[in-house]
């Protein structure tokens, strides 16, 4: 029995940041989508943590590369409150005139260069669990997700790599075509995580962040606008372990 299906969605928004995990202070997105992005990106959409994951297939870059330069505020602290109140009442005050808060420390600055006016489309496949329960049906699977994606619904607005991105999503329109372009981008990164295993990363101090792998990468060759990645279980992955 098949325990895989495949879906394409198309995503798009006005800026887009792919974070290398060599960036530290100042950030400079990679010039395409990495699959962990992208799966982040259909995770929004539709996810059953218990029941499958996400294996990104191809991915379509369907404009020119574009980068442009922000640069950001960024604080260095939380607001701290002495009482619950609308955050929106806090924000930008030096000063507890009212004794409800204030802001601590200082903000720092920051270059980011960031690609804009982005268009992609995602091919992945909707992989059964193999500890699903044996109820679940990967055609049904497929079913929701594609009725989710006519409809946009999502379980929470997607990103393209960092929250401020906003992401759109919609069925694939054939009237889009991916770029006439090709370029070898080296080594990137393919995700930090083991995609199997479906599980939120929780900073807290009983988190799980003990359960993170070494980051994983992945030779990505665009050709005509079309990057192939290989499966999880490929040789071609490169793990630091």
């Amino acid at each position: 029995m098949d325990n895989r299906r495949q879906v394409v969605v198309d995503v798009w928004g006005k800026i887009a940041m792919f974070t290398p995990p060599e960036s530290k202070i100042e950030r400079v997105s990679y010039c395409v989508p990495t699959p962990s992005a992208c799966r982040g990106v259909l995770c929004s959409i539709y996810l059953k943590p218990i029941e499958f994951y996400y294996e990104i297939k191809k991915i379509e870059v369907m404009k020119p590369i574009k980068m442009i330069e922000i640069k950001t505020n960024e604080s260095k602290t939380k607001i701290e409150l002495k009482e619950p109140h609308p955050i929106y009442l806090t924000m930008g005050k030096m000063k507890d005139p009212i004794g409800m808060g204030i802001r601590t420390g200082q903000g720092t600055q920051r270059g980011n260069v960031y690609l804009k006016d982005v268009y992609y489309r995602i091919t992945a496949d909707i992989v059964k669990r193999t500890d699903a329960p044996d109820r679940i049906d990967i055609d049904h699977l497929y079913q929701q997700f594609d009725k989710r994606i006519k409809k946009g619904k999502c379980f929470r607005q997607p990103f393209l790599g960092t929250h401020e991105c906003m992401a759109f999503f919609k069925m694939p329109d054939p009237y889009v075509t991916p770029i006439k372009e090709s370029r070898d981008f080296g080594y990137m990164l393919y995700d930090v995580f083991d995609i199997t295993r479906n599980e939120k990363l929780d900073t807290s101090e009983n988190g799980n962040v003990d359960k993170i792998v070494s980051p994983s990468f992945y030779h990505a060759v665009m050709r005509d606008g079309t990057i192939h990645v290989p499966g999880w279980e490929s040789s071609d992955i490169r793990r630091l372990i």
